[in-house]
């Protein structure tokens, strides 16, 4: 089951739901398990919460794993060359950010791969229930993170992060047998001086934080648009459900796993050499889930 939403306002109404198994995936089953408490696993191709973007501010394309074994979801080779394009807000208002799965350029000529990206064309997102009943998902992509620039700000690389060979995979096997585990190949990050530039990626459940990072506010007023305008930026991994963004189409269970990488945003202006915060923004990018009842 693929579930793509544009608004969280419009998925309150009625979310499309499409059952797409992958062919010759599909295996013989004594039965389907509980849509409600069965065990069930999600691949999260990317997603975002921008809190000035309330009703129209969340974009999913999320995977479950069906009711009866199978997989869903998209793999290699099949999907090759493929990508995705996620604006963060909508296109009619004027988009400050956008996403871009697995693309070698963005929405302007000079969004690019940096130089010592694996340049990797396949993509993974992908769902699965287990002959044994063993919800699993796996994603495998890589992100790039676009701006507009803010007025009077003349940065000419409008890319502000790219997270290169994603990889993120959970199982839930059993109550006392779960895991969750994501790796990234390398980690390029705006700094305050506008460049984009190749940083460690995070150990364990650390993040790394750039303050100060000159970035569009997601969404502004008349009046913010004439001022400066920054961002306190921090990326680490995804440590368990609480960390993902809700969709309506997502649930977990009394035993759960998790993993991804998370973007946190904190949007501001200066006035006057005054701070003003706006907005706090996340951003969720290869992220995966599984979870059961006991």
């Amino acid at each position: 089951m693929r579930v793509s939403r544009l608004r969280r306002r419009a998925a309150t109404i009625g979310v499309v739901a499409i059952t797409a198994a992958l062919p010759g995936m599909a295996w013989a089953s004594a039965g389907p398990v509980d849509q409600h408490t069965g065990p069930v696993a999600y691949a999260f191709t990317g997603a975002y919460h921008a809190s000035t973007l309330d009703g129209a501010d969340t974009f999913d394309e999320v995977y479950r794993s069906p009711l009866e074994p199978g997989v869903v979801g998209v793999r290699p080779p099949s999907n090759a060359a493929r990508s995705d394009f996620i604006p963060v807000g909508p296109l009619s208002t004027g988009t400050s950010w956008f996403m871009h799965v697995n693309s070698d350029r963005g929405v302007f000529s000079s969004s690019t791969r940096p130089e010592g990206t694996t340049v990797d064309e396949f993509f993974e997102s992908t769902a699965e229930l287990s002959r044994t009943s063993v919800p699993r998902a796996t994603v495998r992509a890589d992100y790039m993170l676009e701006a507009q620039n803010a007025l009077g700000d003349d940065t000419a690389d409008h890319r502000w992060l790219y997270l290169d060979d994603v990889r993120s995979h959970a199982e839930c096997r059993s109550a006392e047998n779960v895991s969750a585990r994501t790796t990234a190949g390398q980690l390029w990050i705006r700094q305050p001086d506008r460049t984009l530039a190749a940083v460690p990626l995070p150990v364990g459940d650390e993040a790394y934080r750039v303050n100060g990072m000159p970035l569009r506010l997601p969404n502004s007023t008349m009046e913010q648009q004439a001022l400066p305008q920054f961002a306190d930026v921090s990326v680490r991994r995804v440590t368990g459900p609480a960390d993902l963004i809700d969709t309506d189409q997502w649930r977990t269970g009394e035993v759960n796993a998790a993993t991804g990488w998370r973007v946190e945003v904190t949007s501001y202006v200066v006035a006057n050499g005054i701070r003003t915060e706006v907005d706090r923004s996340a951003l969720i990018l290869g992220a995966v889930s599984c979870s059961l009842s006991r």
